[in-house]
């Protein structure tokens, strides 16, 4: 019950700051119509993919956890990290490549929060949603706030969290714990 809440807050999270950099790139509807695009077409993935998926459940929070593990260790100054990422879209010429890429990022993290609500029964869909309106909020606060540097100078210590936290889920879907 408890992955109902923590993966969709850290992906909900992961598309604020998404958005909140495109934000800061471009205004331009079409990136944003992309995301859209994106966020629906993870969640008719996650749908028609979730029952091959299931027996693999365990294979998912492992990668997850060595995702988490390997951010950690190499994402110590995400502020930079971000800032490169932004000045290679900037740096884009091809506003197809700029578009398909906000697709594909945004279908992800869409279907990852509703692959792991599919693959559980036990799902509460109510948890997710306040998940998804902390998100929210963390995006507005940002976009307005200047401790939006403080969320990416110390926020790399959440990953941590998370490696460790997707790791027992891994051991936990083995049987193990």
């Amino acid at each position: 019950m408890g992955t109902s809440f923590v993966v969709p807050l850290i992906e909900c999270l992961e598309i604020a700051f998404i958005t909140l950099m495109l934000s800061q790139f471009s205004k331009s509807i079409y990136i944003y119509m992309a995301g859209a695009v994106g966020l629906i077409g993870g969640v008719i993935g996650a749908y028609f993919l979730h029952d091959l998926l299931e027996d693999y459940e365990w294979a998912m929070y492992a990668v997850l956890s060595a995702l988490f593990f390997w951010l950690f260790f190499k994402s110590n100054d995400i502020a930079n990290h971000i800032k490169e990422h932004i000045q290679e879209i900037k740096n884009a010429t091809n506003m197809f490549f700029i578009l398909t890429t906000v697709t594909v990022v945004y279908a992800r993290e869409s279907f990852e929060i509703f692959s792991v609500l599919f693959l559980d029964p036990n799902s509460s869909y109510e948890l997710a949603g306040l998940a998804s309106v902390i998100a929210i909020l963390a995006f507005v606060f940002a976009r307005k706030s200047e401790y939006k540097k403080y969320i990416f100078k110390f926020g790399y210590w959440a990953y941590l969290a998370f490696a460790l936290w997707f790791g027992y889920e891994a051991l936990e879907h083995l049987h193990i714990l």
